[in-house]
């Protein structure tokens, strides 16, 4: 639980309305204090399913966890898309993309796979109550995102593998 706990807090203290309601990739102390404002798909997703489990372990109330899965899915729904994919990076000051433009398959897999697991957790907890109607519509916003990623242009036909990422500014996926 002491581990659990350590983990919940750089949660608890990174992501803020100062970030968009969404993780920063990193945290370094060492020489100084830098917090990495950026965030990737992958890291959104750990965020989306810590955020679930902290309720979980007791850490978080019911209401707090929605309300900030609710602010976290304000905050992607005002970020670039690529064929419903999300970006490898973005500003977390910004929400713009970071260059280069790169759908990574590996980030879209890890995120699909959480929103789907959000989904289902949402649902679980969705019983009548207060925040049954909040978590069937975080639920349903979660399994849309997913289901959007159109993972097609990303599959290497001659090689019959997905690639390990889309360039978008070459239009080329990664060889």
């Amino acid at each position: 639980e002491r581990y659990a706990r350590l983990h919940w807090a750089y949660f608890e203290r990174f992501v803020t309305a100062e970030t968009h309601w969404l993780v920063p990739d990193n945290f370094q102390d060492d020489p100084v204090p830098v917090v990495a404002m950026r965030t990737s798909p992958t890291n959104i997703g750990l965020q989306l399913l810590a955020t679930v489990s902290a309720h979980e372990l007791g850490f978080v109330p019911l209401e707090e966890m929605t309300a900030r899965l609710e602010a976290t899915f304000e905050s992607l729904g005002r970020m670039a898309r690529y064929r419903g994919h999300f970006y490898n990076w973005y500003d977390l000051e910004t929400l713009a993309v970071l260059p280069p433009a790169y759908i990574s398959t590996v980030d879209s897999g890890n995120l699909a796979g959480h929103l789907v697991a959000l989904r289902q957790a949402c649902l679980a907890l969705a019983t009548p109550g207060p925040c049954a109607t909040r978590l069937a519509a975080i639920a349903e916003r979660a399994y849309g995102y997913a289901m959007a990623m159109d993972f097609s242009f990303l599959y290497a036909e001659d090689r019959q593998l997905l690639s390990i990422g889309y360039q978008e500014g070459s239009h080329t996926l990664d060889p």
